[in-house]
């Protein structure tokens, strides 16, 4: 019986074991069971409700060539861990965490051979995935301890705590916060923001980045940071609870915030397609062409076809709207 669960979307896919595999009382769900007592012991977690950052152990790593059994310690790890997974979607901490500690100390050892195989047939994610998780973990527990940040805007912020250190990451991450007041932040604010900081080495300390990022607001360098009343807010037409949109084009709030979401997600997009821009300038072709000539024109043909993908996509995407463009 697979152990299959999903993290991708928690609105269609329960956290919670399918109805056929209680039902069935698979092995996992016994040793699931039986491990209660002894995760409580040694991380203090009821694995009833969900698991906070603290009361994930520390990863650790064991050697590749180990094949023993799962000993009482690392059962507990591994049920704690995939108790944070089920309800990962409230903590991009808390799910990167458990999947550093499962995939380090190999705790999947005992029903798969491979950390890619445990996530395909238990978790849906793909490695890549699961990977950015990891990578974005320690940076969000550093900047937001309580959990609300999510993998987007731990990705914007991996940089600056990279190259600048957990501080200026820190003071950024809450500096946009203070300047965005009531708005919700988003992973392009804080794309925006690393962008106006000058070089790690013109930074002399990293309380710095708040003088910074207040200058860029008032100068206009960084207009997502700007007070609100600088900025033109959409008007929405007042409409009873429940009922439908006037025909005149009025849209819902729900609808607004939504549509806030996409624009930072083409803003994120847009800014990734100029690095790729930037990446494949004069001679790179020539150059992959010389060296393998063979995979340079699989690359260049791959490149091409997202990027008219793309290109269908902004065409198509809003329907019959948009359908007489070239």
């Amino acid at each position: 019986m697979s152990r299959r669960r999903s993290l991708v979307m928690p609105s269609t896919r329960s956290a919670e074991p399918d109805d056929e595999e209680q039902e069935a009382g698979t092995g996992t769900e016994v040793s699931f069971a039986q491990s209660v007592g002894v995760v409580a012991t040694l991380t203090g977690a009821d694995v009833s409700t969900p698991v906070s950052v603290v009361q994930l152990p520390t990863p650790y790593d064991v050697a590749e060539t180990v094949t023993s059994p799962l000993d009482d310690q690392e059962r507990a790890h591994l049920a704690v861990c995939e108790q944070a997974l089920y309800g990962f979607r409230k903590s991009v901490i808390v799910a990167g965490k458990a999947l550093d500690i499962i995939n380090r100390a190999r705790l999947y050892r005992e029903t798969h051979a491979t950390f890619v195989e445990y996530l395909d047939d238990v978790w849906e994610i793909r490695k890549s995935q699961a990977y950015r998780m990891i990578e974005a973990w320690p940076v969000a527990a550093a900047v937001s301890p309580i959990g609300d940040i999510n993998e987007g805007q731990a990705r914007e912020l991996q940089p600056v705590f990279k190259d600048y250190g957990q501080e200026a990451a820190v003071a950024l991450y809450r500096e946009v916060k203070e300047l965005r007041g009531d708005r919700k932040i988003t992973a392009a604010d804080l794309a925006e923001a690393r962008a106006v900081l000058p070089p790690a080495r013109q930074l002399a300390r990293p309380d710095q980045v708040r003088d910074v990022l207040a200058a860029a607001a008032a100068e206009g360098r960084a207009p997502r940071l700007a007070p609100a009343e600088a900025q033109p807010r959409p008007q929405v037409p007042a409409q009873a609870s429940g009922e439908a949109p006037p025909e005149g084009g009025g849209v819902h709030q729900e609808e607004l915030d939504e549509g806030a979401e996409a624009i930072a997600t083409m803003e994120r997009a847009l800014a990734q397609q100029r690095q790729i821009y930037d990446a494949v300038g004069d001679g790179v072709l020539a150059a992959a062409l010389l060296y393998d000539p063979g995979r340079g024109e699989r690359l260049r043909h791959e490149l091409r076809k997202y990027a008219n993908r793309t290109a269908y996509r902004m065409r198509h995407a809003s329907g019959d709207q948009d359908q007489g463009d070239g």
